[in-house]
This record gives structure tokens, C-alpha cells and sequence, in this order.
């Protein structure tokens, strides 16, 4: 403990002033830190100049910087509204963290406005020819040459902003040259004076004046919302250095696009030339985007690259193109379109809208005009959709301007004042560009022009020259018109329809041309050899007005029917047929022959057959055909043949208006497909019928016609093709697959009157509803006709057989198909053309259920979507039905299925299951748990029940009886056969050989339940003790013994017996190890001979033994499971050099393996223990004569304990080994430790050959002289009082009365003694004092009296006993205090008495005996001795003064 002075009373007044002001001032700061709490963050004003912005600032005024300035994430850059920050040449902000420029919700003063605009400027610089830090900047392989010192100007805002903390409003960005970034996904460096990087903010209302390069630039999913603003391209020349206004990469996503809310853009305003310097006002690319109210001047509009989204209400008035859609947006095999809506498009030079190369686009309400030099709209290999839009004037070409692989959809549009054709769709031109697949639905459109235009004929028309433009001209593509209406003015001699080698459907319209209405010709490419396309076409129902001819057809197939042809004008005909060039037949190898344009560009390109078209796809290639049906005013004699090479070259096929209605089960078949052939299998047309099952009309000819001559004469050919004969027996065709042609067939009989009539047959089919196949001949009449589809009904199938089994839900499953099931199919159109059709559904039947109206419906586990049919999969290929059953009675219940195609049933399947609801249940009556079973098998029994086939027979469906044993490290659960009574044995003789525990779970199974588990059931449970303990084997070995000195020999025997009490021995394991060299391993080997009693024997040479060295000798069994401890023994070998010499030998004859020893505790006398002694020459003895044995103790090598055998152990030279326990005591004091054990004396001859005796244990017992008085203190007169004890041996016990002696004895050898008292030596009572080695013992428990003189109270010698005793006690008590008194005076004077007579040293005999060589130390004389000898007691003292016999240490025997 420290302890301190107290303080003087000023010094502790003082200290408490201070612990007092010391706990106000306390107080009151806690009470300032709970009212102010946490402090605002202090926020600097004007402060940063450059560098970093690390916390929260503002800006207001005109702050001036000094170099650039990083707003650090997570902190904060106010600028109030009005502010002007001046930035130095060539530096830059860049907005890591939040920006708040004149926005009040996030922290500034008031929001900014017109009035108010901050203004962002940024000076010249001072030396205009200094180089910029853009110079060199490299990203990968490229780098950035530009040297003008004010790159690197501008805003940049980074993805780490936070939204709520930043805003935008009326920022004027002025003079900014712009900030070079990176666009990983164009590999090329881009500039904006705005950089957006992957950040979403608004901004409002941002203004960009000398801007050298691009207003603004986004990038990396940018999303940020642009709301009014004015956006310029840079200014900058000098750099080549060129932007849009604004400029946007891999910006915004399908959720959340890139906006703009009425942005004014300012483009360039340098013309359309190929070379000029323009450049379109935004720039999108792969971006999803939403532009609304735009405005838009300069040459260019809006350009958008592989992008998504919605232009709409924008007015755009540009030079060059408004709207230029390259490629489109597509994500993970999903592709994105484009819309253009509601703008208001105006161009000078250019398109306003152009769409190419893989564009996806819809186009609608859009008012679009200009286009000088170029058409409404140009598309090039695209998808567009284009509705309600008006278009026109166009200054220069077309309304719609179609080349490449184009697919486009045209509706409700008006198309005006074109300067050529208002519809031009295909590849065209003079530098004859490669046709390819494309089609283009027009469908109520308004289409007109002033027919003034004038279009060039190419070498692959051959239009004679040019030509007055018509409303639609087609090339090499697909052409449908339907429900439209094309006005020309009459003042010129515009046609309706020119098409080239094209596919045109053309219904329901109205062409009020001065032209002819339409003109076909064939593709040419003028080379020799070159396959030419005709143009196959299909007209019904269409109005013609004002039109000269009507039909031009040369090298093409024409189809026309319902329709009025006007008359032409004077020497002119409604239809005019041709066929240029000569016939293509066998002679030339139809080189000159047509075929139909391909509708596919390559095997796995789409398919753009016309919609809707009627006819197949082929043509008959060696004639123009005009084939007519149901024409006002047009007969063969007003359709015109130009003069031909051949005559059928042209055929002019009168026909019949057929159509058919399709029905299944009297029911009309919508868009069923019904394919007509004629009699040669030609296909003639692919009709779907409409929503009353009906086809359209169509036109099948019933007769052919040539322009030849006539059988009976004439001036034929005339060009006409109506004089008789020219008929279908005079066509060169087989009209009704007879195999026979015109004269040759029967049917041609001029007499009679008959001619070839037309067959037809028809193949109709609707995937879902049937199928049928027929012919028909055609007459000269209209045929309508009804086909009845055959449907093939469905197949269902159920995967479980009769009798499967359920757990009371029945769970269901099978298979159904409709149709025909071939199983594998190359193609989807092979598997839905077998099954023609697809299962609906598959009704379930349960017994519960009687009607089929209500039966249950299973569900479809196929994943196909409904009427999906591939090549590898249906729907209902796989099905289940499940209904819960567990409420009902287990037994046997009967379901039925059916499937059902929308049409038809499959025939009913029946199938019975079984019905499982509860778990069995077990008994077992044998064994009993907790019995112990030794046997190697334990036999388990007891009975099973379970309520299938309840009441007549129950437990039937008992299927096996499971046992889960379990015990340590084995787990296994094994099943047995089963039923109502069962038994099983389990053989555990395998198990360990251990006794442990084990339990046993054992439970019934059924069909359903608790089958390898125990599940739902309650299992039976055993522990039992299962004893397969395995006795381990031992072995005994006769030869050698454990010390023998072995003399080695070629043929040295090892032996003995090996036994196993529960099996038997596999082998003996024996091992030779050297002790010297740390047991090395010398030899080793195994037995495995044995005799029936276990013995056994092995001969081994052990002459590689070293002489007189120690060797370990290891022996055990193995009987398959154990070993046997092993048995050890030391030998040493015996192999002199010179083989004539008999080794010593031991003979064990009388050899003692104990002998024991006493020692006194008590006692330091020398005499105090007894001594052992072995003549060791009875037991040793050498064959060999002359020669001396020596004798010693072994030390065994192998052992420590045996160390100091040989130094407490005297060998005299006489043979005679003594061991005095006493001469322990200089290594241990404890008596305990003076046992010898397992001490081992070894004979060695002149040669140097040993012998081991067997081992010897000098056991020494330590004890105290005791004296046991007799049970009975009364002795009877004549009687003796007999007194035993424990003493050393060989030492006397003496006993005196009163100083009489009366009686001794010795100790025996087991150290007891007796002494008998007679009673005549006792007067009434006495205490005998016995004497034992010079003391003397006396107690009062040794009083006897004679006689039964026995009184109740004490004997007065009692008493007097008693009573010294208490005296004795309180003198002990009073010199106990004195002598504390003493202590305690001594402890506080300081002094003790010192003792001046020194002890005897109790152990001065060992250290005499033990005294080093040479310094041996004389003794004091003796003083005489006391003690008298007499002849007549050997070995004995006589103590006079004690009256006792003492032992002489000076007789040999000592």
C-alpha cells in the first residue's frame, strides 16, 4: 500500500476549488452535447480554386479557377444560381461526387432559371501554338494526336454520383474545346465539352455555345433525362477534330433509356455532299433511347446505329436525311425496334426517314416531305412497318424507296406528288445491283403522282428506252396490293404497274391510270446461258379507269379473274400476250426458259413469299400464260398474241371460278390450307380458307387455247387464239393425266364433240383438324365443292401397368400423341405432317366418377406451348394425373383415360391399381432386448400385419422385414423376406471380434411403404449384446530362455506351443534383434507348421550371431484376428573363435527364482537386514578341464534398473554371491527400493564363452518389531501366557518380571517369534518387559494376571498409572508454555541457544565401506566391548547390561 502525507488545509481547499469547477465545467459540456448534437459539416465558400473538393462547398459570384478541380466521391459542390466559374485554358471538372448546380432539392439557395444561368467558361489561351495535355493520350493502339492547348475542357460525370445530392438546371457550358474519352465499343476516342459516364442525372435546361467538338457525350449505360436545352456541334476546323451535337454510346436500357424532352439541336450547315463536313445533329449508337419534341436544324437530323427506342412530336428541318436508322438493337437473341411517331419531317436533299441494313422500324403518323434528291422513305434489307403516314411532295424519286432483302408493311398511307414512282421495290438500276429475296404488303393506301416523272430503262428491263414512271414499279420482288387506290392525272401515259420478273398478288384496288394498267416482263441479264425470271401474278377484283390496255404480259404467268376490262382506245386490245426471244424446249436446252424469283436468299434465310399469295410457286416455262376467269368484256378474241417462234409460247387458259369449303365433322374449318395441282401434279395454287370455311374464288382453267393452225385450214395463226380446234385437244398437254395427248387421247373426238377435260386434284389439310386428298374434273361451269377433312384421332397411353401400386395418392402418368407417331423425324414439318394434329387433353375417368363431362383432366408435363409440335417433342408426351386417395379404403380401384385432338377421342384404356393408405406394422417375439448372444447368430421372429386385402387377406401385400443394425463403426440396413409370420438370422460372425452393443430397428414393408426406410412405420427396436469377442492366442516358448547364453549352431532350435481357445493359430512371428546396434533387426520369419497340440519348431542358423553379444528374441501368435503379446527374452550368443570349446553350463537344480529378505525401518544398525547368499559353483560348472569359471552379476544392456546388480551384489572368488540388502542404502534410503528384481549371474570360461544363470528376485520386506499380547490378559494358574510378534530374524526376544529374566526366543526365518510366560512366574498380575535389540518395550496392555481374581473397579496400580499420566501431561503443558514464553523472548531478543555437542553420523559404515581408493580412513579405536562370547551359542553376544543375546558381527555367518 502507499500511503501519502495529509495535505495542508490550503492545499486541499484549493483542491477541491478545482475538482469543483472541475465537475461545472463537466456538466455544462454534457449538457452543450445533448442540446447541439451532432455538428453540421461546415461548408466552404469560394474556396477551391483546384484540386480536390474532399468535403461540402459552394459556389456563388464569379469564382475564378486556378487549374482542375475533382469533386472526390462522396462530397459536395454547391453552385447557387447566377454563378460564373471561369475556367483556365485547357482544364477540366470532373464529378466524382455530387454536384448540385442550381437545383434547390439538393441543397442550393433557389433554383436556377433564364434569368439566373449558371454559366460555366472556360478563356483562350495565352499561346494558341502551345500543345495541349491531349496530346499522345493512348488507349491500347490508339492515341490521340491532337496539340491544340485547350483540349481536355469540359464537365465530367462519373457513375459514382448520388442522384438525391446532385442536379442540373440552366448551365450555359461556353467555350468548352471538350474532353477526350474513350468508346470501348467503337474503339475509338471521342470528345465532348458534357461527358456522362454511366451516370443517371436530370438535367435541365443546359446551353452550349463555342463548343469546338460535341455538346455532349455519354457512355457505359448512361441513363440520364435531358429536359429542353440547346445542343450545337463543335465549331473546331483546325483539329479535324468533328462531333454531333450530341453523341451517345451503349447509353440507357430497355427499363430506363437515354431521354430528351424537347431538345433543340443545331447541326452543320454545310451541305450533303459526299465530301462535305457535316455531320448529323445526335448521333445514337447501341443505345436505347426516347427523343420527344424535338427540334432539329442542319444538314443532318437524328442518326441512330444499333439502337432501340422512340422518336416521336419532334420537327425536323434539315438539309440532308431526318432520320437515318442503321441495323438494329438486339440483346440476347431478342431484337428491339425502332418507332417514329407523330414527327413532322422536312428535307432539302435527302431522305427523311432512311432505314438499312437490318433496321427494325414502325413508322407512323409522320408527315414526311422534300427529299430533292431523294424519296420519302429509302429502305435497304430491312424490316419496316409504315402506317398512316403522309408523304410527299418528294422532290426527287420515290414516296418508298425499297432495295435489298426488305420486308415492309404499308398501310393506310397517302402518298403524293412524287417526283417519280410513287412505289419503287426492288433492286433497279443501271449498275444492275444482285436482286435478292424481299417483299411489301400495300394495303389501303392513297398512292398518287403527277405522271410526269420520267425512269431509265436498264439492259435487264427491256423497257425500249425510258419511260413516264408508273405509280408501282417492282423488281425481282413480292408485290400484294390490296383495297388500294392509285390516281395519275390523264394528261399523261403513266401505267399502273410495271414489274420485272416479280411475284404480285394485286386484289381489290383502284387504278385510275392513262397508262396500261400493268406490264410484266421477265428478268434478262443479257448473258447467254443466264436463268430469267417471269413475273407471276395473281389480279381479282381490281378497277381499272382510264386505262389503254390493260394487260401487257411477255415471258410470265398472269392469273386474272372478276374483274371489268375497260375498252381500249381504237387498234389497241384489253390484253396483249408475247414471248420474246426463241422457244425454250429441248433443242436449245431450255436456255431461254422462265422460272419464278426465289423467295429465300439462302437455306436458313427467312422466307418472303408474298403474304397471302394465292398461286404455288412455279410457272410453266416455256410459254407465256394468261389464264382469266369471270372477266366483263374481255373474250379470246379481244386478248392479242404477238407473232411467236412457236405456238405454245403463248397460251391463252379459259377458266372456271372454283372454290371450296372445308369441314371436319360438319363443322368449317378456318385457315385450312388447300393445295390444288393439275393432273400432272403441277402446284397451281395454296388457298386458306376464310372464317366460314370457304376459300377464296379462284380461277382453274378448264380449256387451253394456242394460236396455230386449224385442222380443217384457215389463215391461222391469226393472233388469236378462238378458232375452233384450238382447244385442249390441240394444247400439247395432258389436261387429265391420262398419259395420252391431245389426238391421241380418246376423250378428242371432233366428231362427237368432246374434247380433253381439265383434272384437278386437290390436297386439303389444317394441322389440328385432318386431312383428305381428291381429284375433280373441271367442266365448263363454276365449281364449288365441300371437302370433309378425315381427322385421325389421337392415341393415349399409361406408363404403370394393372396392379401398380400407389401410397395413397395415385399419381398417374402416360403418354398421348395425335395422329400418326413415327417416333424420329428429320424436321418439325415431317413430325406435324404424320400427327396432324396435337392432344388438347387427356380426360381421367375415376371410380368415383360416372360421366365423362365431369371426369378429371391431366396435366400436361411436355413443356410445350399448346399446338406446339416439334421433331422432338408434343405436347402431352408426357402427362400426369394425381387425386388423393387418402381417405379411402386400401384395394384395388379401376381408372380410364382418354385423349381428345380437339376433334376426336381415343379409344378408352382401363387400368387397376392398388391402393396403399396406412403402414404396416411389426411385432417381435424373439429375442428379447437386452439379451446377450455369443453364438456368432442371432435368429430374429415375430409377425407382420397390413390392411390390404383386408378381411380375407390381410397382410397379403407384406412385402420384406428391414433390419437397421447399428453398432460402433457399422451401419447397414439389410431387407428379408417378409410376411405375416417371418424369421430371419443374422450371422455376425464377421462382425469385430469384440463384445459391444447393437441396436436393432426392424420393420415391415409394403408395396408403398417403408420400403428400405423406415418412413410412416413404427419400427420394432432391440438392443442387444452381441459377444464376438476373439480370445487372443498366446504362445509359450520352451527354447530359449530369457538370459540364456545361447551357443549358436547352424541347427539352433527355437520351440514351443501356441494355442488359440476360440480357433487356432495361422503363424508364430519371431524376431532377432542385436541390442548393441539399437536393435536392429538380424532375422525374422514366421511359423506356420503346428502340431495338433499347438507345438512348434524352427531350426534357423544363428552363426551370423556376434560372439558375447545381447540379443533380443521376440516371439507371437496370430490366429487370424489377434496377436498374442509378444513374448520377449535376451540371450546372448555364444560363438567363441575356437569351435573345440564347451561353454560353462547352468544347472538350475535347486536354483532358487526368490528369496526373501528383512529389513529393520526403524533401525541404522549395520545388522539390520538379513542377507542372502547362493554358492553359485553348485549351479555353474565348465566341461572343459583346466579351466577357472569367472562369476559375476549380468548387466543386461538392455535394461538400467539391473545397473547397480553388481555393486551391491558381492561374487566372491569362492562362488559364494552375497546380497546385504544394507548396501542400498547409499543409492536409496528407501527400503523399498532394496528389492532386486529378475538379477541374472553369468559364468564366463577362459575362452570367453557365457552362461546365464535363470533370473533371481531378492525381494526385501521392511518391518518393525512388533508384540502381540495374548487374547486373554487372565492366565490360568499353571497356565502361559503366550506373546507373538514380528521381529528380524535370527535376533533374540527376551522377557523379564520385575527385572528377572524369564524367558527368550529368536526370531524365525519368516521374522515371527513366540515367548510363552508361565504363569508361576507371576505374583497375582504383572507387566512384562520384553527386550528386542537392546531396547526395552513395556505397556500396560501387556499386564496378566493369574487366577480369576477379577474385580469390578480399577486396581490401584490402575490408578497410579492413570494418575502419573496426568501428571506427566500437565508438566508437558506447563514446560510446553514455558518453552513458548522462552521462544517468543528468544524471537524478540534475537537469540537461540546453539547445541555444542555434535550427532553420531548415522551413516559413517557406508561412507567407510564406500571411501575412495587410496584414502581410506582410520577409525578411533574401539572401546571395549561389553558384550561376552560363549562357545556354546555361536554367532551370539551376551548383553549383560541388557540381559539379551545380541548377534556377533564378527562371526562369519554375519
Amino acid at each position: 500500500m502507499i500511503k501519502s502525507a495529509p495535505d495542508s488545509p490550503k492545499r486541499m481547499a484549493s483542491t477541491g476549488r478545482r475538482r469543483s469547477h472541475f465537475l461545472v465545467l463537466l456538466m455544462l459540456t454534457s449538457l452543450f452535447v445533448a442540446l447541439v448534437g451532432p455538428a453540421a459539416p461546415v461548408s466552404a465558400n469560394n474556396e477551391t480554386t483546384s484540386g480536390t473538393i474532399s468535403g461540402t462547398e459552394t459556389w456563388w459570384g464569379n469564382h475564378a479557377l486556378t487549374g482542375d478541380v475533382v469533386i472526390g466521391s462522396g462530397a459536395k459542390l454547391i453552385i447557387q444560381p447566377g454563378t460564373t466559374v471561369t475556367f483556365p485554358n485547357g482544364t477540366h471538372l470532373d464529378v466524382r461526387g455530387n454536384l448540385c448546380a442550381g437545383v434547390m432539392a439538393c441543397g442550393a439557395a433557389g433554383n436556377a432559371n433564364t434569368a439566373q444561368r449558371i454559366t460555366f467558361r472556360w478563356t483562350d489561351p495565352a499561346n494558341g501554338s502551345a500543345t495541349g495535355e491531349c496530346y499522345g493520350m493512348s488507349h491500347g493502339n490508339q492515341q490521340i494526336w491532337v496539340r491544340d492547348p485547350s483540349c481536355y475542357e469540359g464537365v465530367l460525370i462519373r457513375n459514382t454520383i448520388d442522384l438525391s445530392q446532385t442536379g442540373f438546371r440552366y448551365i450555359r457550358i461556353d467555350g468548352a474545346w471538350g474532353i477526350p474519352y474513350y468508346i470501348p465499343t467503337v474503339y475509338e476516342w471521342r470528345y465532348g465539352a458534357l461527358v456522362i459516364d454511366g451516370a443517371s442525372p436530370t438535367l435541365i435546361e443546359l446551353e452550349f455555345t463555342d463548343i469546338n467538338t460535341t455538346s455532349v457525350l455519354t457512355t457505359n449505360l448512361a441513363q440520364p433525362r435531358f429536359v429542353g436545352g440547346e445542343y450545337v456541334v463543335g465549331t473546331d476546323d483546325e483539329s479535324e477534330v468533328r462531333g454531333s451535337a450530341v453523341q451517345i454510346y451503349s447509353s440507357g436500357t430497355p427499363i430506363t433509356p437515354l431521354v430528351l424532352e424537347s431538345p433543340v439541336f443545331y447541326g452543320t450547315n454545310v451541305g450533303c455532299g459526299r465530301f462535305a463536313p457535316s455531320r448529323p445533329a445526335l448521333w445514337a449508337e447501341d443505345t436505347f433511347i426516347e427523343i420527344d419534341g424535338a427540334t432539329a436544324v442542319g444538314d443532318y437530323g437524328l442518326s441512330m446505329r444499333h439502337s432501340s427506342g422512340r422518336i416521336s412530336n419532334s420537327e425536323l428541318t434539315v438539309n440532308c436525311n431526318g432520320i437515318d436508322i442503321n441495323s438494329r438493337k438486339a440483346v440476347a437473341n431478342v431484337d428491339y425496334s425502332i418507332e417514329i411517331i407523330s414527327n413532322e419531317i422536312t428535307t432539302g436533299d435527302g431522305s427523311p426517314i432512311t432505314v438499312f441494313d437490318g433496321g427494325l422500324v414502325i413508322i407512323r403518323d409522320n408527315e414526311l416531305e422534300g427529299a430533292g434528291e431523294a424519296s420519302g422513305i429509302s429502305i435497304e434489307s430491312s424490316e419496316v412497318q409504315i402506317y398512316n403516314n403522309d408523304i410527299g411532295p418528294v422532290g426527287g424519286w420515290n414516296g418508298l424507296w425499297l432495295l435489298g432483302s426488305f420486308d415492309v408493311v404499308a398501310e393506310n398511307n397517302t402518298i403524293h406528288d412524287t417526283a417519280r414512282e410513287p412505289i419503287r421495290a426492288g433492286e433497279y438500276g443501271s449498275s444492275a445491283p444482285n436482286p435478292q429475296a424481299a417483299r411489301v404488303y400495300l394495303a389501303n393506301n392513297t398512292i398518287s403522282s403527277d405522271g410526269t416523272g420520267v425512269c431509265q430503262a436498264t439492259r435487264y428491263d427491256d423497257w425500249d428506252g425510258d419511260f413516264t414512271c408508273p405509280a408501282v414499279h417492282a423488281y425481282r420482288t413480292g408485290v400484294t396490293m390490296y383495297d388500294n387506290t392509285i390516281n395519275i392525272p390523264d394528261s399523261g401515259d403513266a401505267d399502273g404497274i410495271r414489274a420485272v420478273g416479280a411475284l404480285l398478288d394485286i386484289r381489290r384496288n383502284t387504278f385510275n391510270v392513262p397508262g396500261t394498267g400493268v406490264i410484266v416482263k421477265q428478268y434478262d441479264d443479257g448473258y447467254a446461258g443466264s436463268q430469267q425470271y417471269g413475273t407471276l401474278g395473281f389480279f381479282s377484283q381490281n378497277t381499272w379507269s382510264g386505262v389503254g390496255m390493260t394487260y401487257n404480259v411477255t415471258k410470265s404467268s398472269i392469273t386474272v379473274q372478276s374483274e371489268y376490262i375497260p375498252s381500249p382506245p381504237p387498234d389497241e386490245y384489253p390484253a396483249l400476250l408475247s414471248w420474246s426471244g426463241p422457244q425454250a424446249y429441248y433443242a436449245n436446252d431450255f436456255q431461254t426458259n422462265i422460272v419464278t424469283t426465289f423467295v429465300q436468299d439462302c437455306p436458313n434465310c427467312a422466307d418472303l413469299t408474298p403474304r397471302n399469295f394465292p398461286l404455288a410457286l412455279n410457272m410453266d416455262n416455256n410459254s407465256t400464260t394468261f389464264t382469266f376467269a369471270n372477266l366483263s368484256n374481255l373474250d379470246r378474241t379481244k386478248i392479242y398474241i404477238e407473232t411467236t417462234t412457236a405456238p405454245a409460247t403463248v397460251q391463252v387458259r379459259r377458266a372456271e371460278m372454283v372454290r371450296f369449303q372445308t369441314l371436319v365433322n360438319g363443322e368449317r374449318v378456318t385457315d385450312a390450307n388447300v393445295l390444288i395441282e393439275d393432273a400432272l401434279g403441277n402446284d397451281l395454287y395454296s388457298l386458306y380458307t376464310e372464317s366460314d370455311g370457304y376459300t377464296p374464288w379462284v380461277a382453274l382453267p378448264s380449256d387451253f387455247h394456242l394460236d396455230f393452225r386449224g385442222l380443217a385450214g384457215g389463215d391461222n395463226p391469226d393472233h388469236f387464239a378462238d378458232d375452233e380446234y384450238e382447244d385442249s385437244c390441240s394444247d400439247g398437254i395432258d389436261n387429265d393425266g391420262d398419259l395420252t395427248i391431245d389426238t391421241d387421247d380418246e376423250d378428242c373426238d371432233t366428231s362427237a364433240g368432246t374434247r380433253e377435260l381439265s383434272r384437278y386434284y386437290y390436297t386439303a389439310y389444317r394441322f389440328g383438324f385432318g386431312y383428305d386428298r381428291s381429284d375433280f374434273t373441271l367442266v365448263d361451269s363454276t365449281l364449288q365443292d365441300t371437302i370433309n377433312l378425315l381427322n385421325v384421332g389421337p392415341t393415349v397411353s399409361v406408363t404403370q401397368s394393372d396392379g401398380h401400386s400407389y401410397r395413397r395418392i395415385v399419381n398417374v402418368t402416360g403418354s398421348a400423341h395425335d395422329g400418326q407417331l413415327a417416333g424420329v423425324y428429320a424436321t418439325d414439318e415431317l413430325a406435324q405432317w404424320d400427327q396432324g394434329g396435337y392432344v388438347h387433353e387427356v380426360q381421367v375417368r375415376d371410380p368415383f366418377t360416372s360421366e365423362w363431362s365431369n371426369a378429371g383432366l391431366a396435366v400436361d408435363t411436355s413443356g410445350m406451348a399448346e399446338g406446339q409440335v416439334t421433331k422432338t417433342n408434343r405436347p402431352f408426351s408426357s402427362w400426369y394425373y394425381a387425386i388423393d386417395m387418402s381417405n379411402r379404403e386400401e384395394g384395388d380401384y379401376v381408372f380410364e383415360f382418354r385423349a381428345f385432338d380437339g376433334i376426336d377421342y381415343s379409344p378408352i384404356i382401363s387400368k387397376s391399381i392398388k391402393l396403399n393408405t396406412q403402414p404396416p406394422t411389426i411385432s417381435v417375439t424373439s429375442p428379447s432386448s437386452f439379451s446377450t448372444h455369443s453364438e456368432g447368430t442371432v435368429t430374429f421372429e415375430g409377425t407382420a400385419f397390413d390392411h390390404y386385402g383386408c378381411p380375407m387377406q390381410c397382410s397379403v401385400d407384406i412385402q420384406d422385414i428391414y433390419f437397421q443394425i447399428e453398432g460402433p463403426s457399422f451401419l447397414v440396413t439389410t431387407p428379408a423376406e417378409g410376411g405375416a409370420e417371418w424369421s430371419w438370422t443374422w450371422d455376425f460372425s464377421g462382425q469385430p471380434r469384440d463384445i459391444a452393443t447393437y441396436t436393432f430397428t426392424v420393420w415391415a414393408s409394403d408395396t408403398d411403404f417403408c420400403e428400405s426406410v423406415v418412413d410412416e412405420c413404427i419400427p420394432a427396436v432391440l438392443t442387444l449384446t452381441i459377444d464376438n469377442s476373439n480370445s487372443p492366442p498366446f504362445i509359450s516358448v520352451i527354447s530359449p530362455q530369457d538370459g540364456q547364453r545361447l551357443s549358436v549352431s547352424e541347427e539352433t532350435v527355437f520351440e514351443g506351443v501356441a494355442r488359440d481357445n476360440d480357433g487356432s493359430v495361422s503363424r508364430v512371428d519371431i524376431e532377432v534383434q542385436d541390442v548393441v546396434n539399437n536393435y536392429l533387426m538380424v532375422y525374422s520369419t514366421s511359423v506356420t507348421d503346428f502340431a495338433p497340440n499347438g507345438a512348434w519348431s524352427l531350426a534357423w542358423d544363428s552363426t551370423q550371431l556376434m560372439h558375447d553379444h545381447q540379443y533380443l528374441i521376440r516371439f507371437r501368435s496370430y490366429d487370424g484376428y489377434d496377436y498374442s503379446d509378444w513374448t520377449e527374452m535376451f540371450i546372448v550368443a555364444d560363438n567363441p573363435p575356437d569351435a573345440d570349446n564347451n561353454p560353462p553350463t547352468f544347472d538350475p537344480s535347486g536354483w532358487s527364482s526368490e528369496i526373501t529378505l528383512f529389513c529393520e525401518t526403524n533401525s541404522q544398525a549395520q545388522d539390520r537386514c538379513t542377507r542372502a547368499e547362493i554358492n553359485l559353483l553348485d549351479h555353474f560348472e565348465d566341461a572343459d578341464p583346466g579351466q577357472e569359471l569367472i562369476l559375476a552379476v549380468y548387466d543386461d544392456e538392455a535394461r538400467d534398473s539391473d545397473d547397480h546388480f553388481g555393486m551391491v551384489i558381492n561374487v566372491g572368488m569362492n562362488g559364494m554371491a552375497i546380497y546385504n540388502p544394507v548396501s542400498m542404502f547409499f543409492y536409496d534410503t528407501d527400503i523399498a527400493t532394496w528389492t532386486l528384481e529378475n538379477v541374472v549371474f553369468v559364468a564366463t570360461d577362459t575362452y570367453g564363452s557365457k552362461i546365464n544363470s535363470a533370473p533371481i528376485t531378492f525381494t526385501v520386506v521392511g518391518l518393525e518389531f512388533q508384540i502381540t499380547p495374548p487374547e486373554d490378559d487372565m492366565v490360568p494358574s499353571g497356565g502361559v501366557a503366550v506373546f507373538t510378534g514380528i521381529g528380524l530374524p535370527g535376533k533374540t526376544v527376551s522377557v523379564t518380571i520385575s527385572g528377572n529374566n524369564v524367558n527368550n526366543t529368536l526370531v524365525g526365518a519368516d521374522s515371527t517369534w513366540s515367548l510363552g510366560i508361565p504363569a508361576s512366574r507371576i505374583d497375582g498380575s504383572a507387566t512384562p518387559v520384553f527386550k528386542y535389540g537392546g531396547n526395552s518395550f513395556e505397556s500396560a496392555d501387556y499386564t496378566i494376571s493369574v487366577g480369576g481374581s477379577g474385580g469390578g473397579g480399577l486396581g490401584m496400580g490402575t490408578i497410579i498409572l492413570i494418575l502419573l499420566v496426568l501428571i506427566a501431561a500437565i508438566g508437558g503443558f506447563v514446560y510446553f508454555f514455558v518453552e513458548l514464553e522462552d521462544e517468543e523472548d528468544e524471537e524478540f531478543d534475537g537469540t537461540s541457544e546453539v547445541k555444542e555437542e555434535a550427532e553420531e553420523d548415522a551413516y559413517a559404515w557406508a561412507k567407510e565401506v564406500y571411501a575412495e581408493p587410496g584414502i581410506r580412513e582410520e577409525p578411533p579405536p574401539e572401546p571395549e566391548s561389553r558384550l561376552q562370547k560363549h562357545d556354546e551359542h555361536p554367532g551370539w553376544l551376551w548383553d549383560p547390561d541388557e540381559a539379551e543375546w545380541v548377534p556377533d558381527p564378527d562371526h562369519s555367518d554375519a
